[in-house]
């Protein structure tokens, strides 16, 4: 009876691994997608934008910094992608060994809410990048604050959500 119940133990372990898999792979396609969105994003708008731009956003009550039109435009963008792959280097790199059906959750768990934190920060500079582009056409006034502070505040819920998924995890 308990070889029996050790093997649906594994069985589920296993099952859990495909489910985990997937949603690895739904966060990495959401990263994925968001990333090709500032891109395209970044390249339709620097054609357009006039020939002084802001570089700088009032991010608490300073004067946004501006400048004559140039490639810095695209630092934002090329920062959001750097941390995607450091984000993606985490994912790859810290989780090579698996020991047993314990820690392939614990790992899975770490990976999940990597590749979660990682889309909030792409909304960040999602929403940087659009407030600079509306500034330099005179339409907006810069980044949204309530916005800007609930995609942290979420960043920042994630922290007591993943310590008690973690903890119901290592009960089981």
């Amino acid at each position: 009876m308990s070889g029996l119940l050790y093997y649906y133990k594994n069985g589920f372990a296993l099952l859990r691994m495909r489910v985990k898999n997937r949603a690895h792979k739904i966060l990495l396609s959401f990263n994925l997608i968001l990333l090709t969105i500032s891109w395209i994003m970044a390249f339709y708008a620097y054609s357009r934008l006039p020939a002084r731009m802001p570089l700088w956003l009032n991010f608490f009550g300073q004067e946004p910094i501006i400048s004559d039109k140039s490639p810095a435009f695209f630092v934002y963008v090329l920062v959001q992608t750097l941390l995607f792959v450091v984000f993606l280097y985490l994912v790859r790199v810290k989780h090579r060994k698996v020991r047993s059906a314990q820690s392939f959750a614990v790992q899975s768990l770490q990976k999940e809410i990597i590749l979660l934190v990682s889309i909030f920060f792409q909304l960040i500079f999602i929403h940087v990048q659009r407030s600079l582009i509306l500034l330099a056409h005179g339409v907006g006034r810069g980044i949204r604050p309530y916005y800007f502070y609930s995609v942290f505040g979420i960043i920042l819920i994630l922290i007591p959500y993943y310590r008690m998924r973690l903890r119901a995890l290592r009960n089981v």
